[in-house]
C-alpha cells in the first residue's frame, strides 16, 4: 500500500522539484526579514508554502529555518535538509535555474544538493499518513537556508529551542550509511599585496565559495614596456599546467594592461584532490614572470604552502586515521582587498583527531610566514556508534529497498548531523554513482528520486514505529 501511493505520487513529486529548483536561493547579503540573502528566504516561503497545500503543519523559524509535520505522539523523527545552494558557476549546457526533465533527468543548481531530497521528504511523509500507517511519533522534515555557509540556520534552530528529533536523518551526502565525517575548519587568510616595481598586479580574484576548489581566477597586470607585456602573452601561451587546466591571456594597449584568465576544474571542498584549483596554476605561471615586493611573495608563498597540494603537508598538517581517512585541504576564494590578498582554506579533518592537533602546528606554520588569519569558523568531528539503534534502523531500511548491504562510511563533508543530536546523513547518492554536485549541469535521474522516495518512507516508518 505504501510503494504504491509514493508511486502514486511521482509526477506531482517531479513538478514540485522543478518549481523549487526555479527559485535562485544562493546566500547573499542580509536583509530586512532575509538573515542570509533574498534568495534563500524566498524557497523558505515557497517550501512552507507548499508543505501547507500538502496538508502539513508549518514553521517559518525566524526567517532562517522552517519545518514542516504530519502525524502524532510526544516525540518526533526528522529529515533534515537544505534549501539554499552555491553559486550556478560557468560551463552549464542547460539553464541552470531552469529545472529541465531531459532524458529522465532533471538538470538545475540544487536538485541533487539539496532541494530535492527535501522535496522527497515531504512526499515520503505525505505518502506514509495518505496510506493509513498508525506511528507512535511525529514525522517531520526540518529545512535550513544556510548549510553552504556555515549552518547557522539549524545552529538557530537549536538555540531558538525548537524540538529536536529522537531520531534523524539529513539525506545530503551518499548511500548507504555515513556514521562519521570530518572535522571542518575553515580560515580566512591574508597577505600584504603592495605592487613594487614596473610591473603590477591590478586585480586579482576568483572563486565561487570556500567550500568549493577555484575552477576559474582572472587577474590584471599592467606594465608600461610593450616589451614585457609581450613576454606575459608570450609565457602564457606557452604555459602547460595541469590536465584540463586553461590558461587565456588578452592585452589592451592603450591600457597597458594584459588579463589572465585561469580555469581549472571545480571540485567539492571535501574531495579537492578531484578538482584543479585555478589559484595554483595562476601561481605556478606568474612565478614564472618575476613579480617584485609583496605581490611576487604571495605567489610564491602560495605555491611553497598550499600549491597544488590537497593534503596539508607544507602546511605542517597532513595527517589520517583508519576511520575516516586523511586531512584535506581546498582553496575556494580570493580577492584583493584594501592592499591585501585574501583566500579562504577549507580544512577536513579526520574524525579521532581534535581541532587542537590542526590549529597548533598550522597557525605556527601561518605566523612563521607573516600570513595573517582574518576569520576561522570550525565544527567538530561526527561519530555514531555502529550498533546505535539510528544505524540499525537505517541499515534495515536500506536493506529492505536496494537488497544491497547497508555498509558505514565516512565522509569529508560537513552535514546538518552536526547541527544535533541523533542524526546522521543517509543518502541520496547511491554507491558507485558519479554526480555533479557544485559543479556545472547538476543533475538527478527520475528513477533515482522514486527510488529515494521509497527509502526514506521505510526508514521514517522504521523510526516513528508502527502502533
Amino acid at each position: 500500500m505504501l510503494s504504491q501511493k509514493i508511486d502514486a505520487l511521482k509526477d506531482e513529486l517531479i513538478a514540485a522539484l522543478q518549481e523549487s529548483v526555479r527559485i535562485p536561493s544562493v546566500g547573499g547579503d542580509p536583509e530586512e526579514g532575509a538573515p542570509f540573502g533574498p534568495g534563500p528566504r524566498k524557497s523558505l516561503d515557497w517550501t512552507l508554502a507548499f508543505a501547507e497545500k500538502m496538508g502539513f503543519r508549518t514553521k517559518n523559524v525566524e526567517n532562517v529555518a522552517g519545518w514542516a509535520e504530519m502525524g502524532e505522539g510526544d516525540e518526533m523523527v526528522a529529515v533534515l535538509g537544505h534549501l539554499d545552494v552555491v553559486p550556478e558557476g560557468k560551463g552549464w549546457t542547460v539553464d541552470p535555474w531552469g529545472g529541465e526533465l531531459k532524458n529522465g533527468m532533471i538538470y538545475g543548481r540544487g536538485v541533487l544538493d539539496n532541494k530535492g531530497p527535501v522535496m522527497v521528504g515531504l512526499f515520503a511523509a505525505k505518502a506514509i499518513f495518505d496510506s493509513g500507517v498508525a506511528l507512535k511519533r511525529r514525522i517531520r522534515v526540518i529545512f535550513g537556508t544556510n548549510e553552504e555557509r556555515g549552518s547557522k540556520c539549524m545552529k538557530r534552530y537549536v538555540e531558538a529551542g525548537e524540538e529536536l528529533p529522537a531520531a534523524g536523518f539529513t539525506p545530503d551526502a551518499e548511500y548507504p550509511i555515513i556514521y562519521a565525517e570530518k572535522g571542518i575548519l575553515t580560515y580566512t587568510l591574508s597577505l600584504p599585496f603592495a605592487p613594487s616595481g614596473d610591473m603590477k598586479v591590478l586585480s586579482l580574484e576568483g572563486g565561487l565559495a570556500a567550500n568549493v576548489v577555484m575552477a576559474e581566477v582572472r587577474t590584471e597586470i599592467t606594465d608600461p614596456r610593450p616589451e614585457c607585456r609581450k613576454r606575459i602573452l608570450d609565457a602564457a601561451a606557452a604555459w602547460k599546467g595541469p590536465e584540463g587546466s586553461s590558461l587565456g591571456a588578452s592585452e589592451d594597449v592603450a591600457k597597458q594592461v594584459v588579463t589572465l584568465e585561469m580555469k581549472g576544474h571545480p571540485a567539492h571542498g571535501s574531495t579537492p584532490e578531484k578538482g584543479i584549483n585555478a589559484l595554483a596554476c595562476l601561481a605556478d605561471f606568474v612565478n614564472g614572470l618575476r613579480l617584485k615586493g609583496e605581490q611576487g611573495d604571495f605567489f610564491a608563498l602560495f605555491s611553497k604552502l598550499i600549491g597544488f597540494e590537497t593534503d596539508g603537508a607544507s602546511l605542517g598538517i597532513a595527517m589520517k586515521d583508519d576511520v575516516s581517512g586523511s586531512l584535506t585541504a581546498c582553496v575556494g576564494v580570493v580577492k584583493l582587498s584594501e592592499g591585501r590578498a585574501t583566500f579562504t582554506l577549507n580544512l577536513r579533518y579526520p574524525v579521532t583527531k581534535k581541532e587542537t592537533e590542526i590549529t597548533a602546528p598550522l597557525l605556527e606554520t601561518l605566523a612563521n610566514n607573516g600570513i595573517t588569519v582574518e576569520n576561522v569558523t570550525s565544527a567538530d568531528p561526527l561519530y555514531m556508534p555502529p550498533e546505535s539503534r539510528l544505524i540499525k534502523a537505517l541499515q534495515k531500511a536500506y536493506t529492505d529497498v536496494t537488497g544491497e548491504k547497508a555498509e558505514l562510511l565516512a565522509i569529508g563533508g560537513g552535514t546538518y548531523a552536526k547541527t544535533m543530536p541523533n542524526v546522521v546523513a543517509f543518502g541520496p547518492v547511491f554507491p558507485g554513482q558519479t554526480y555533479k554536485i557544485h559543479e556545472e549541469d547538476e543533475c538527478w535521474s527520475v528513477e533515482d528520486i522514486m527510488k529515494n522516495a521509497h527509502i526514506m518512507a521505510k526508514v521514517l516508518v522504521e523510526l516513528a514505529e508502527r502502533k
